[in-house]
């Protein structure tokens, strides 16, 4: 209510009658649940009112705000000079304007949470759609393949009848320039899996995905990238699990460092995924396929910690939770960075800095205590025993005493 927050009689008459009004009471509610504190809900109101009345002069009322409403304001408050504060930050009118948007699209309706698809993007929309209907497909994999296929449609048009095997070629290889091998692994699969699309539903010619030429290399030929086990011990040890956010981000590194999930998967950890009672929990990897993994006694202890001491009270199943208002359920990118800050405040020399690199070392740890393939393949849940041998190069001694020489030289 917003007498909680506005003492004067005076002060709340007036900003009740304002264009705003009738949904302050909501909205101040809705911030409290987001884990705002009272000081910055008060801060929050005057910028609220001035975006509301704004809204009205430009749209009309409230109800009819467009999905780039907020763009508008945000050129309308650079001309006024109140978008940002002297040293940068942005100002509470912009921060109050895009909490009110929020609440206006998630609790009534009124805003659209996307601008509308241009006409060259419907094919995208249309992709999207029959990825995740007869492939599976997660959203955060469309949302990697999305920026590379709308480059090919702005590039070579819209047409899908009009592509041709020279064009895709030429289009491939000029991004592979100067790029690395991953990236352009990327656009490679994007670009292959939307002419597959184009070719199973007849709006091009069959077999053209094979004008993509493959990126040459060798199976197996890099070493994994990992930690030495004395460094993941000193980058867990690192986490003060004294406040809130120190142990959260315990839980999250353990989960990391000890089962060698990926970020996504522990961002998607939710409570019905946890059997409390058999020491166990369920992870849904890439292509949604599920897999049983054994909780161990410290990931356990760390999870139960942070459910009962540290996580903020949010009306959702997932477990992880941003440590800052708005509280949301984290992202990948949170797990991430989480991870790479993690890894640098142990001072730790890592081949690189992220979640990925926990998960490597999870798969060496366990070679080198005599794990077998197929065991850690289980626990990493790879498709197919080859990815697994990547990790058993990671003994350069023992792969000494074994290689053969070149005939004619010594051994190596």
């Amino acid at each position: 209510m917003l007498t909680a927050y506005l003492k004067r009689e005076t002060t709340r008459t007036s900003y009740y009658a304002s264009p705003a009004g009738s949904y302050l009471d909501e909205f101040t509610d809705w911030l409290a649940r987001c884990g705002f504190h009272e000081e910055v809900i008060c801060q929050y109101l005057p910028g609220t009112i001035r975006f509301a009345a704004w809204g009205e002069k430009t749209y009309g009322n409230l109800t009819s705000l467009s999905a780039d409403a907020l763009n508008h304001f945000r050129v309308h408050l650079a001309k006024c000079g109140r978008l940002l504060y002297s040293r940068g930050q942005h100002s509470v009118h912009w921060l109050s304007a895009q909490h009110f948007v929020e609440f206006l699209r998630l609790q009534h309706k009124i805003v659209n949470a996307e601008t509308p698809l241009q006409p060259k993007l419907a094919l995208l929309d249309l992709f999207e759609h029959w990825m995740q209907t007869h492939r599976g497909v997660k959203p955060s994999t469309l949302n990697n393949y999305q920026p590379h296929i709308v480059e090919l449609l702005s590039t070579l048009g819209e047409s899908a009848e009009q592509l041709e095997a020279s064009a895709l070629h030429s289009f491939i290889l000029t991004y592979a320039k100067g790029r690395s091998h991953a990236v352009t692994k990327n656009r490679v699969t994007a670009i292959r899996m939307f002419l597959r699309f184009l070719i199973a539903t007849e709006r091009c010619r069959p077999c053209l995905e094979a004008a993509i030429p493959a990126i040459a290399e060798w199976p197996l030929a890099r070493l994994p990238r990992y930690l030495r086990t004395e460094d993941v011990e000193r980058v867990l040890a690192g986490c003060a699990c004294t406040t809130p956010i120190g142990i959260r981000d315990n839980a999250i590194l353990l989960l990391l460092a000890r089962l060698g999930l990926r970020a996504s998967e522990v961002a998607q950890l939710k409570f019905p995924d946890i059997d409390w009672s058999r020491g166990t929990f369920t992870v849904v990897g890439k292509s949604r396929r599920e897999a049983k993994l054994p909780l161990p006694q410290d990931v356990g202890d760390a999870l139960l910690k942070y459910i009962e001491h540290a996580r903020p009270f949010v009306e959702t199943n997932r477990v992880f939770i941003t440590a800052n208002a708005p509280w949301r359920p984290v992202t990948r990118y949170v797990v991430k960075q989480v991870a790479a800050h993690a890894i640098r405040r142990a001072g730790v020399n890592a081949p690189s800095y992220g979640a990925h690199v926990l998960r490597h070392s999870a798969a060496t740890t366990m070679l080198r205590q005599g794990a077998s393939l197929q065991v850690i393949g289980e626990v990493l849940r790879h498709s197919c025993i080859e990815t697994t041998a990547h990790y058993a190069k990671v003994d350069i001694l023992l792969l000494q005493e074994v290689a053969r020489p070149w005939p004619g030289a010594a051994s190596c």
